[in-house]
């Protein structure tokens, strides 16, 4: 009988060089073998060796000593009970993991929750005590980033509560993505001769992709981790994306006062990234955008551009009579109107300036009396002058009203709520003019910036998009795996990203419905979402206060910035040339960051011109430029004004 038949078998070393001691010592001695020399090894033994080679770098020895003694290497976990041999196993390839070098020990811990959770998983199946004390022993070893998922784990207790867990149902239908290196892969295949129950869970439920883009380093490697499903693949960037901006005469003397007199970042070219302007069916411009674009296009001149040498003049609206709690907030875009959407189900609108007071129609008997084509103002004789008022309030939502949004005109209001419904309003009538049921709670509602089509985000997994003429959504977006808490609309309005409680972000392509781009690396729940004006970049934040800048072009992660503004609901909002943006975390805190700083270090490494690997800038220097505490109000909204004027808002004691 061999070793490999005999499964209680010890691998004994066998060499020239010890036979030949132990010839001398039984020649010594007069009798009999040493015995210490004669001693069979075994497997805590094997493992020491094996762990003095892999520090040592010894990786060939290792491989060779691995495979001879494989059957030893097994003997602990196949003689064993099912239950037992997985803690067995995973105890070794922690220690295994711990062992390796900084980089390849990094690369392992993408592999710690997703071989941990199967593990609690069917151990639960089979015998919970076992599972249990499984838990309680491993889980101070997985990623600090996988702390939300671990808990979400200890809540299953048996098999019954097993079943209807959702996070489980994920982790069983969709493989983990996980990148590694190839001295990494080299790695766990040696561990896998041995580890038989690890490497069927990596088989089953693990995909492994090959890290060709350079040398991984460990900040590149955990500024990928924290998705329930892995990092994403290399196969989504085969989508090609429209993302730029056309630059009317509007934004062309806007980067014109910016240049003026100061060294301007040289930005990618833009022109050949821009969608057909019929890719899409946009509304026309109306005359009162146009008008609103030539007042615009006159103010520019005095718009102040913020630097750390010019810093931001910030004004902060505090309100104090809303004892439940203000839900939400919207400013207008020429910061004429201010909306608040009320946790007592009530929407109140007011004027910035009392003098610009909110008209009002007439009653429609008196309206058909105007004769359009003889009238000298038919304006004035549509609105009721003497009932224009500073503040009206908006009743007829059943819940919180969780986001308002003006249109471009500001001639429209879109709410959504708690009750399951999304309403618009008219602010000429001020009234509910449309009133569109859904199956589950909106979070956000969010015109484009032409109006007429809106998107919105919901508590079942998916993102819609809308038309004001329809009652019912003309596209759904379907990809997350947990609520989507936060959408924007892409300036080209071709584009609308979600950010999700799976920790992803995603941006689908309106016109085909696919998704074009998908990124991770967040640590939470994501709660704040917005592009920049020119649309190239994107801005997400999360609830821990992980903010993450990523580039549309190159598919990549520029930077992140990690802080302790831990929130339940974000704001971002750039300013009006996209030189810098501010940040609340539903705290009583605002934060400046300059996307210029950003861009300038990037193209000063070489990153601007490299589309394959680039080290994300993580808490770099410069990048964040201010930092503005209130005393007892939570800032809920941001919005810069046209001479870059940054607006606050928020509920005192909220």
């Amino acid at each position: 009988m061999n070793d490999s038949d005999n499964s209680n078998s010890q691998f004994l070393v066998d060499s020239p060089q010890m036979n030949g001691m132990m010839t001398t010592s039984s020649g010594a001695g007069g009798g009999g073998e040493d015995p210490l020399l004669m001693q069979p090894m075994n497997n805590a033994t094997l493992q020491s060796v094996l762990g003095f080679l892999r520090k040592n770098g010894l990786t060939e020895t290792e491989e060779l000593l691995t495979r001879e003694a494989a059957p030893v290497l097994r003997n602990d976990c196949t003689g064993l009970p099912p239950e037992e041999a997985i803690s067995v196993e995973f105890d070794a390839f922690v220690q295994h993991a711990n062992d390796c070098t900084d980089v390849i020990q990094a690369e392992f811990s993408q592999l710690l929750f997703p071989i941990f959770a199967h593990s609690y998983i069917a151990l639960i199946e089979k015998h919970a005590p076992t599972a249990r004390v499984f838990f309680d022993r491993f889980k101070i070893f997985i990623p600090e980033c996988f702390s939300e998922y671990v808990f979400k784990l200890s809540l299953i207790e048996d098999s019954m509560t097993l079943r209807p867990n959702e996070y489980v149902n994920i982790l069983r239908s969709n493989k983990v993505l996980v990148r590694l290196s190839k001295p990494t892969v080299k790695h766990l295949e040696l561990i896998q001769t041995r580890l038989i129950g690890v490497k069927n869970i990596i088989a089953k439920h693990v995909c492994i992709e090959n890290a060709d883009e350079g040398t991984m380093s460990r900040t590149m490697i955990e500024t990928q981790m924290g998705g329930l499903i892995g990092v994403t693949s290399k196969n989504e960037k085969r989508h090609k994306m429209m993302f730029s901006v056309v630059k009317d005469e509007l934004m062309q003397n806007i980067e014109k006062r910016k240049a003026k007199g100061k060294d301007v970042v040289k930005r990618m070219q833009t022109a050949q990234h821009c969608p057909q302007h019929d890719r899409i069916p946009l509304p026309p411009i109306s005359e009162h955008q146009r008008d609103e674009r030539r007042n615009w296009l006159r103010e520019v001149g005095k718009m102040a551009i913020i630097s750390p040498e010019t810093p931001v003049s910030i004004c902060m609206y505090t309100t104090v009579n809303a004892p439940i709690g203000v839900a939400s907030c919207d400013f207008s875009d020429d910061s004429s109107f201010i909306a608040m959407g009320l946790s007592d189900s009530s929407i109140v609108i007011n004027a910035m300036d009392p003098m610009n007071k909110m008209k009002k129609l007439r009653e429609m008997d008196h309206l058909e009396k105007i004769d359009v084509e003889t009238a000298d103002n038919v304006q004035s004789q549509m609105f009721d002058l003497q009932a224009s008022t500073t503040s009206v309030r908006y009743t007829g939502h059943g819940g919180p009203v969780f986001s308002v949004n003006f249109s471009p005109d500001r001639r429209l209001l879109l709410s959504s709520s708690g009750d399951k419904t999304i309403r618009l309003w008219s602010m000429d009538a001020q009234t509910n003019v449309v009133i569109y049921r859904t199956p589950t709670m909106i979070w956000q509602a969010q015109f484009c910036s032409r109006g007429f089509y809106f998107a919105t985000a919901s508590t079942d997994k998916t993102v819609a998009v809308w038309s004001t003429d329809r009652m019912q959504p003309l596209r759904i977006f379907a990809d997350s795996y947990g609520d989507v808490g936060c959408i924007d609309y892409h300036p080209n309005c071709n584009y609308v990203a979600g950010g999700s409680e799976d920790r992803y972000v995603r941006v689908w392509d309106v016109c085909t419905g696919t998704r074009v781009r998908i990124f991770g690396g967040h640590k939470g729940a994501i709660i704040g979402i917005k592009f920049s004006p020119d649309g190239r970049y994107l801005v997400s934040l999360d609830a821990i206060g992980n903010l993450m800048v990523w580039d549309l072009a190159y598919q990549r992660l520029v930077a992140a910035e990690i802080t302790e503004q831990a929130g339940t609901k974000g704001h971002i909002s750039f300013s009006r040339d996209g030189g810098v943006f501010a940040v609340s975390h539903g705290n009583s805190n605002i934060q400046l960051y300059s996307l210029d700083a950003l861009i300038g270090s990037v193209t000063a490494s070489g990153g601007g011109h490299n589309d394959v690997w680039m080290e994300p800038k993580v808490n770099m220097e410069g990048f964040q430029i201010g930092s503005y505490p209130t005393k007892q109000t939570a800032v809920i909204g941001l919005h810069f004004t046209r001479r870059n004027l940054l607006l606050g808002f928020g509920c005192f004691g909220q």
